[in-house]
């Protein structure tokens, strides 16, 4: 009997120990993460426990559930931590997952667990073009539904196609180098059709 008691009395300060050492270690936690969808909008509401003067948040978003890139960063204080938060992102096609990585300015942060949506099973959405301001290459972010061909034209302000590619979407997220270095300075529109002859549209500046 007393063998038996003095094996949990040591159970038990290990647990303790674990908890102290991860509030430690991570000072800021997530409390609550929930996702809702309205059409092809999604929404992330989170509530967080911080024990810091200053948060750091990290939304990231990944169209397999298991490459993610960051889509948003800011920063909270402690007051601000004590409201819940709330992100949306308007631009969702099938099946997309989302995380929070959220942590200190040190470098310290912890992962939250992963929540999916789905958005409507048809289109595409620009996504970026970033740079806008262009000297040599910009990279174009185009979210689909499906995969397939689709044309990329671009445009000048005199309404004259200067030129065009053949350009392949897989079904979530592509990311394309785009090589303006061939542009005269100057506005331009980049237009994109897809087989369904839906066209998305966004403007740059070729310096």
């Amino acid at each position: 009997m007393k063998l038996l008691l003095l094996t949990i009395a040591i159970i038990s300060v290990i647990k303790v120990n674990a908890q102290t050492t991860q509030s430690d270690s991570v000072p800021v936690r997530l409390s609550s993460l929930v996702i809702s969808t309205n059409g092809n909008t999604a929404r992330l509401d989170w509530t967080v426990a911080c024990f810091l003067q200053h948060a750091k948040f990290e939304i990231q978003r990944s169209a397999n559930g298991i490459n993610y890139t960051t889509t948003n960063t800011f920063q909270a204080d402690q007051l601000r931590c004590r409201q819940p938060f709330y992100f949306t992102d308007a631009n969702i096609f099938g099946r997309v997952y989302y995380r929070i990585k959220v942590g200190d300015l040190d470098g310290r942060f912890a992962v939250s667990k992963t929540v999916a949506a789905s958005g409507r099973v048809n289109g595409f959405e620009i996504n970026s073009l970033t740079p806008s301001l262009i000297h040599t290459n910009t990279t174009l972010s185009i979210s689909s539904a499906t995969a397939y061909k689709a044309e990329m034209a671009i445009i000048n302000f005199q309404g004259t196609v200067v030129k065009r590619i053949v350009i392949n979407l897989i079904k979530g997220t592509t990311e394309l180098l785009v090589d303006m270095n061939s542009l005269v300075r100057g506005n331009y529109i980049l237009s994109i059709t897809n087989k369904m002859l839906e066209i998305k549209t966004t403007r740059f500046t070729k310096l």
